[in-house]
């Protein structure tokens, strides 16, 4: 028996769903193209209803537009968030370390809720508050006076600065810096002097934090991450920045400082963003754009300098079309000297 099997009919219960066909044991999550026998997948779209009849899953999540008798079902109205759950049930989070590991070094004044995990080789410093069902996995750097919401998990590696704020069921993932200092220095004739930066971060509720991302400390008040946003890996947002919520940050996007973005903003991976710059709520930037001054109204953007994305594709289109005008313009050259010369010639 699979370490974890589930008859269809208990799936369909745990996911809200309704089960239709032969109730078959599923033993494991597959997608479309490479699932085997056993394993469930998912139909997004009704049209996508024949791939899955002819995958080797042995039951697909399908929408109520998308049934069929050809194989066992189970109904949902959101397929692919159903699927989202599968995954959970089949490759459930593995168990931490229940409590302070002997290794790991808590300073003085630290407050440890109900069912913490603090792993090997941690460290947290003095007066930091670690909330319930808090998990410090090992090797994880916790400054002084750090105050950690309930169920968020930091994990290796990471380095979260001293008197940073982050909420409830936030995820850190590893090698992030949360509240390193911000690149603030003087030019003066004796070379770059360093602004002090005395400023926090502060990370609302709900928030993912993608492996290798940093977010600096705000010169004096605060660098600010909205609640239910989400950013990817090798991130950057610098000092005193503001992230609305619901945000989405691909991969290799950089913010530069004092910088407000709204609610619902979208950045594809390796956008650039100037700093001073406000972007307004529901913006989607498309990857490898450039914001160099502010948005003010929604919409999707692309290009460098950043424009609607219409307005990008039609230069991108006529960009294109520019080695055939230059030889036309060339052959229209040629044409009108071989006139000038004609016309010399008959005024003679």
């Amino acid at each position: 028996m699979a370490k974890h099997a589930y008859p269809l009919t208990k799936l369909a219960e745990l996911l809200q769903g309704s089960a239709q066909g032969e109730d078959v044991t599923i033993t494991g999550v597959g997608t479309v193209d490479d699932a085997k026998a056993g394993q469930i997948t998912f139909i997004e779209k009704a049209v996508m209803l024949p791939a899955g009849e002819s995958s080797g899953a042995s039951a697909l999540i399908v929408p109520p537009s998308a049934t069929t008798e050809r194989k066992p079902i189970i109904i949902t109205e959101d397929p692919r968030l159903a699927f989202n759950r599968v995954l959970q049930i089949f490759a459930p989070e593995p168990k931490c370390y229940i409590g302070v590991h002997p290794t790991a070094v808590i300073e003085d004044g630290v407050t440890i809720g109900e069912h913490v995990s603090v792993g090997a080789y941690a460290f947290i410093g003095q007066n930091t508050i670690l909330g319930d069902n808090t998990m410090i996995l090992p090797l994880a750097y916790i400054g002084h006076e750090v105050t950690i919401g309930n169920g968020t998990t930091v994990h290796p590696q990471v380095y979260v600065g001293e008197r940073v704020i982050i909420g409830s069921n936030c995820i850190i993932h590893a090698g992030s810096a949360i509240g390193a200092d911000g690149f603030g220095f003087a030019p003066t004739p004796q070379g770059h002097y360093k602004i002090p930066q005395i400023g926090t971060v502060i990370i609302e509720d709900d928030v993912e934090i993608g492996a290798n991302t940093t977010v600096d400390r705000a010169t004096v008040n605060a660098t600010r991450i909205g609640a239910g946003t989400k950013i990817d890996d090798s991130v950057h947002v610098a000092h005193n920045v503001t992230i609305g919520k619901n945000c989405l940050l691909c991969g290799e996007v950089g913010i530069a400082g004092s910088t407000t973005i709204g609610n619902n903003v979208t950045m594809g991976g390796q956008v650039g963003v100037n700093d001073h710059v406000k972007i307004c709520d529901n913006v989607v930037l498309g990857g490898k754009c450039g914001v160099i001054s502010d948005i003010d109204e929604p919409g999707v953007y692309s290009g460098f300098p950043a424009i609607k994305h219409s307005s990008a594709m039609r230069a991108e289109a006529s960009l294109r079309k520019l080695p055939d005008l230059l030889k036309q313009f060339r052959a229209l050259q040629a044409r009108m000297h071989e006139l000038e010369q004609r016309l010399g010639e008959h005024s003679e």
